[in-house]
């Protein structure tokens, strides 16, 4: 016990937590999307973009599921889909579009990019 003083050793004991907790959530941050970036890349290729527009930007780039079902599927594995897609080896079915082609394709069946 480094302090003697109880008072002083729970102060320190918190900072600690707090310090440790910040890390850990650094670290899990950079771990996540670490693992998004690896599945992005499987189902495009090295530089992840969209398969119908070519959007690059990876905060807009979600996995689509082809065959439509994603909510079905999401509720049904209760995971992110990342952790899903690589426990199952990647399997096939799966495309990457940006957050509109995506959002098109579920609310209307089509993309504009493809329907013009």
């Amino acid at each position: 016990m480094p302090y003697k003083d109880p008072e002083k050793q729970r102060e320190y004991n918190r900072q600690n937590y707090e310090r440790n907790t910040y890390l850990r959530k650094q670290q899990q941050s950079a771990y996540r999307k670490d693992r998004r970036l690896n599945v992005l890349r499987h189902y495009s290729s090295d530089d992840p973009a969209c398969s119908c527009c070519g959007e690059s930007t990876y905060e807009f780039l979600v996995i689509d599921h082809i065959e439509g079902g994603g909510t079905t599927h999401r509720k049904q594995i209760k995971e992110p889909i990342e952790r899903w897609l690589i426990r199952n080896n990647y399997p096939e079915g799966y495309r990457v579009l940006c957050e509109n082609c995506n959002s098109s394709y579920g609310r209307f069946g089509y993309c504009p990019h493809k329907h013009q």
